[in-house]
This record gives C-alpha cells, sequence and structure tokens, in this order.
C-alpha cells in the first residue's frame, strides 16, 4: 500500500544518509526557541535520532568527535524543525504526488505536518512514517472530512466520530455545512472518544458556540468576520470567509471576541497566504507562473488559475474590497496575539499557488505583517506545534529532544530569507544535505516537466 511512495521517495532522498548514524554539528550557532536567544559556537552532538548534548565548541577537544560523523557548520544557524498545521496530503489514488509533497515540505524544514482532510490510506503513511519506512515529515492526521453533505443527521455526526476515533485518527476535521443539532452531537460525542475537532465553522454554529465547545483550532479565521457583524442581512451571503461583509463589521466587537477566544483556549490558524493568493487582484496568469508552480501537477495549477478568475470576475469582488478584507484579518490576527491567543504556522498546502514548504516563509511573513517579531512568528511553528500537540520532544532544541532540525546560512531572528533554502535539514536523526534536497527537488519537477 505504501510501495509506490517508498519508490519515489526512494529516489528523491538517495543522497540521504542512513539513520542509526551518530552525527555532530560542529562551530554552529544555536536558536532553541526556548527563548529569543542565539547560543554561539556550539558543538550539538546527535546519537540514535535524538540531540545528545550541546556544547561549547572551545570546549571540546578532537578526540571527542571519534566515532561521530562531522558536519560542518561553519558558523551557520541551526533551528528546531517547523509544522505545517495546515496540510494537505494527497490520497491513496496520487500516491506519487504524496510522496513529491512529503519531500518538498522536508526540503523546506518542515518536520511536522497536521493533515486536514485525512482518509484511511493516511492511517498507514502515518505508521510509516514513523517507522523510517517512508522519509517524510511527523504526520497527524484527521479523518474524512465532517461536513453538511457526509452528516445528515446528529446520528450521522455521533456515529462517525465513534468511527473514527475507533481507526485511530489524531482529530476530527469539521467543514462548512453542520447544523446545530448536528454540531451539538459531533461535540458530546467527541467528548465520550475523548478526540479533538478542528477546522471550519458553519454559519448555523457560529464563532461564540466554536468557542463555549472548545473547539481546538479555528483554521482561516473562519467566522470571525462574520461574528463582527452585529446584525447579517438575511439577503446577503456572507461570501468566502466573510468577504462580502467588510463593509458591516464593528471592530468594536473585537476585544470581547479576542478575550473569548483566549478564555476557551481555542487555537488560530490564520493561513493567510492563501487568503492573498485568491483574493489579490494579482493575475491568476503571474500567479501560475511562480517557479514553485513547476513542482506541481499541471492540472491542479490549471483548477486554480480557472478558480482565481472566477474570483476576480465575481459582482462583489473589488481590489478595494479585497484590500479592506486583508486588513480586517491583519487587524484581527494582531488583537488575538495581543489577547495572548495561541497561533500557530499553516498555509494551506498544496492549495491555492501554495506549493508545501514553499509556502512558509510567505506564511510567516503575514504574521510579521500582523505585528509579530520574528522569534514570535518563528514559535508558531515551532515550540507552539510541540505545545498543541501536547508534547515535549520536539519544537524546541535541547539535550533529549528529538533531532528534527534546520540548518541555516543566516540567523532567522534577524532574516527570514535564509529558510527559503536551508543547508540541510535533518530528520529524526536522518540527515540531508542541500546536495540531497536539490536532488529530490530536481526530480519532481523533472518529472512534471515531462508529464504528457
Amino acid at each position: 500500500m505504501i510501495r509506490s511512495a517508498v519508490l519515489v521517495l526512494g529516489l528523491a532522498g538517495a543522497a540521504m544518509v542512513q539513520a542509526g548514524e551518530a552525527w555532530v554539528f560542529t562551530h554552529v550557532n544555536v536558536v532553541p526557541m526556548a527563548t529569543e536567544t542565539v547560543l554561539e559556537d556550539r558543538h550539538v552532538f546527535i546519537r540514535a535520532g535524538r540531540i545528545e548534548r550541546l556544547v561549547e565548541a572551545a570546549e571540546v577537544a578532537p578526540e571527542a568527535l571519534d566515532g561521530y560523523r562531522v558536519i560542518e557548520a561553519q558558523g551557520g544557524w541551526l533551528l528546531p524543525g517547523l509544522g505545517e498545521m495546515h496540510a494537505h496530503i494527497p490520497g491513496h489514488a496520487q500516491q506519487e504526488f504524496a510522496a513529491d509533497v512529503l519531500f518538498m515540505y522536508l526540503a523546506h524544514g518542515v518536520t511536522t505536518i497536521r493533515g486536514m482532510l485525512g482518509e484511511p490510506w493516511h492511517l498507514a503513511l502515518r505508521e510509516a512514517v514513523a517507522s523510517g519506512e517512508v522519509p517524510g515529515p511527523r504526520i497527524f492526521t484527521s479523518g474524512p472530512s465532517l461536513n453538511g453533505n457526509s452528516v445528515r443527521s446528529p446520528e450521522d455526526g455521533a456515529r462517525m466520530v465513534a468511527e473514527q476515533a475507533a481507526a485511530g485518527y489524531d482529530f476530527l476535521k469539521l467543514h462548512p455545512g453542520l447544523s446545530r443539532e448536528t454540531f451539538e452531537a459531533i461535540v458530546a460525542t467527541a467528548a465520550v472518544h475523548d478526540i479533538a475537532f478542528s477546522g471550519h465553522v458553519s454559519s448555523a454554529v457560529g464563532v461564540p458556540r466554536a468557542l463555549a465547545a472548545r473547539q481546538q483550532a479555528i483554521d482561516h479565521l473562519d467566522g470571525y468576520l462574520d461574528a463582527l457583524v452585529p446584525r447579517i442581512p438575511d439577503d446577503l451571503t456572507p461570501g468566502f470567509f466573510g468577504f462580502n461583509l467588510v463593509d458591516l463589521v464593528d471592530e468594536a466587537r473585537l476585544p470581547g471576541l479576542a478575550r473569548a477566544t483566549r478564555q476557551q483556549d481555542v487555537w488560530i490558524v490564520p493561513t493567510e497566504t492563501i487568503m492573498l493568493n485568491g483574493l489579490s487582484p494579482e493575475p491568476p496568469e503571474v500567479l501560475a507562473s511562480r517557479p514553485e508552480m513547476a513542482y506541481l501537477p499541471t492540472e491542479l495549477v490549471a483548477r486554480w488559475t480557472a478558480a482565481k478568475q472566477s474570483f476576480l470576475g465575481h459582482p462583489a469582488y473589488s481590489p478595494a474590497r479585497a484590500e479592506r478584507f486583508f486588513e480586517l484579518r491583519r487587524t484581527l490576527t494582531a488583537q488575538l496575539h495581543a489577547a495572548g491567543v495561541d497561533l500557530l504556522l499553516g498555509s494551506d498546502s498544496p492549495q491555492f499557488f501554495n506549493a508545501p514548504g514553499f509556502s512558509i516563509v510567505p506564511e510567516l511573513e503575514t504574521l510579521l505583517a500582523a505585528g509579530l517579531t520574528r522569534f514570535e512568528a518563528l514559535q508558531t511553528g515551532t515550540v507552539n506545534v510541540a505545545r498543541f500537540f501536547d508534547r515535549a520532544d520536539f519544537g524546541t532544541l535541547g539535550e533529549g529532544r528529538v533531532a528534527d532540525l534546520v540548518l541555516l546560512d543566516g540567523n532567522p531572528l534577524d532574516d527570514l530569507e535564509p529558510l527559503r533554502r536551508p543547508l540541510g535539514v535533518m530528520l529524526r536523526g536522518d540527515w540531508f544535505d542541500r546536495a540531497a534536497l536539490d536532488a529530490g527537488l530536481d526530480e519532481i519537477r523533472n518529472r512534471r516537466r515531462e508529464a504528457p
């Protein structure tokens, strides 16, 4: 069942060194992310897939390196691996594409993903990745979506929750269209089976109820613009994430909504780049010509191009309204952050001109635009990811942590650009140098170029 993915990733990872090696990064600057600091000129020792110790380079005798394979960092910067917290993994029918997606994440320092539209094959893929059979980021996956089409009654909702919990999915994914009664059945049954639910907020539910129900995370800021409108006219459809409501928003409601989000400990995954891609006036042909589109199936990019043309041609669309939409979302993100709401890094890739891995830096830049510092933005993809999953073994760089690491040629606390092209990525103790990453990406791009 995983064979196709193994074959493709075997080609992509041909230059990867075998697991089980003992490694040492020499003369590296460590960005631990537990605090906003840099530990300068360290030797970082790795054994059995975990960080063994961090030592000041000046205190290490040459013979202490015996038995370790040396990665000469030459003053580079070492950062914990990143999380893509709104990822999509292609399904069983697209195993080759799934393998490509996993490698593109890996090649950009993404070592953990939260799969937001699961299926049974993803459970097997999750285990294959965890065992090292398939190189790829650590996978947390939802089951198939619970939405207005798949869940037609409260009984349907309760049954699907019980089935997905029994199957071993990590959480439930909510999509729009759920009735209030069905949502309540899902919430009650999820509590019985101790499984979290995340994703969208259905119009019949609304953000206040989703918060009160302790939805684990709300993605895309879904429903937040609706919640800022005192009364939505009966003849007005909110549109794409509230796009049609921007002229009716009462910003005075925002602080209370931010406080309520914090009080209920609900996480937020803004996914701002997909909004910018979809609703900016930038022509779809320009987006389709981005270099990273060459790594994706041509027919997928064509669908996105047609969808964007449809958006721009809609009677409700105007560049001015789009800019107001983006301004409101930046303000929302800023006030949620100021209220202490926990944010997570997620770009919704591969979706709507967001290529896996390539979209991470642009998404971080949207957080900077909302007022976060670089350190705070990087926390959404490192420390916060581990906290969200209640894990202490990754997300920071320290002794005993899993060796999910990204080696950069610049300090990410000063400049995010080095994240676009890491010097190398260590995935649970397996080292992919720049040559291995380039070889894998080249193989994907060349295969796409040769496809009919």
